[in-house]
């Protein structure tokens, strides 16, 4: 079941959507979605239909670094739907990069990152997008475990688990601010605070970039429930089997040095907002 989309409790530190409101005027912005993908070509054909469905004047932007049918599927679907932007981003370097090619690209002032696997619900998009829509927040994180989330259709492996644990607790330990989701998919952003953030790796460690800037950089953030499922298809970034445990394993330490960095040596603006 899809959350509902919720009105804001507001304060300095945190704004948690608690509470029902209407979401017409939300379905009907221009949006930008980013589609970071590598392999691929068995979802994002359905990918790319419900998230047109659910937000109807959305420019989606697939930059695929793999070499599966994934840009050619993108493409077949563009030349019937001019919203959709197919990228072949042949000089992939990770998930961040291709984040950065999908900002670099983008039309629109609200900006969202969406994963081709469908293990996040195209649904769940307004939610996510409200409180940037409605200006009440300029960082949104979907959460996996935000009371009002559902994870509960995915099988959380082991290392998967604690590695979520201790990053989320290591980042709000940090920061002095309650992040229940660092790592997850599903972040949205205005195009003003993405730039003064301004995240520099382009694998998986950006992921913590965002809301450790975001905080230091006294933006607004909305965290947001969402729900969760086993990937429908495709192969994740971090491989399988013994490859993914190692990726998972060294990407965790990656987080956490990152996070340290960030809160001690490197704590300041990276550049001056744009509007």
């Amino acid at each position: 079941m899809t959350p509902k989309v919720k009105k804001p409790i507001i304060n300095k530190k945190r704004i948690l959507y608690m509470q029902d409101c209407p979401e017409d005027n939300i379905k009907d912005t221009p949006v930008s979605i980013i589609i970071a993908c590598l392999f691929e070509e068995d979802t994002i054909g359905d990918c790319i239909e419900r998230i047109s469905k659910t937000m109807k004047n959305a420019e989606i932007i697939v930059v695929h670094g793999g070499t599966d049918k994934t840009y050619d599927i993108a493409k077949k679907i563009s030349d019937k739907n001019p919203k959709i932007i197919p990228i072949r981003n042949k000089n992939d370097k990770g998930k961040g990069h291709a984040i950065k090619v999908g900002i670099s690209r983008a039309t629109y002032d609200i900006i969202c990152q969406f994963d081709a696997d469908l293990q996040f619900e195209p649904e769940n998009l307004p939610n996510v997008l409200a409180p940037l829509i409605n200006d009440e927040a300029d960082i949104v994180i979907g959460s996996r475990f935000l009371s009002g989330a559902d994870a509960s259709n995915y099988s959380f492996s082991f290392f998967r688990s604690v590695g979520n644990w201790i990053v989320n607790r290591w980042v709000s330990l940090l920061i002095g601010r309650n992040i229940s989701d660092v790592t997850t998919g599903y972040k949205a952003w205005t195009r003003k605070a993405i730039n003064s953030i301004d995240f520099r790796d382009d694998k998986f460690v950006y992921e913590v970039e965002i809301p450790m800037r975001a905080v230091l950089n006294d933006l607004r953030i909305a965290q947001v429930p969402v729900n969760y499922y086993n990937r429908k298809g495709g192969i994740s970034g971090h491989g399988t089997g013994i490859n993914e445990i190692n990726s998972l394993i060294i990407t965790g330490i990656l987080l956490l040095w990152k996070a340290a960095f960030i809160r001690f040596f490197d704590s300041g603006k990276r550049k001056t907002e744009k509007s």
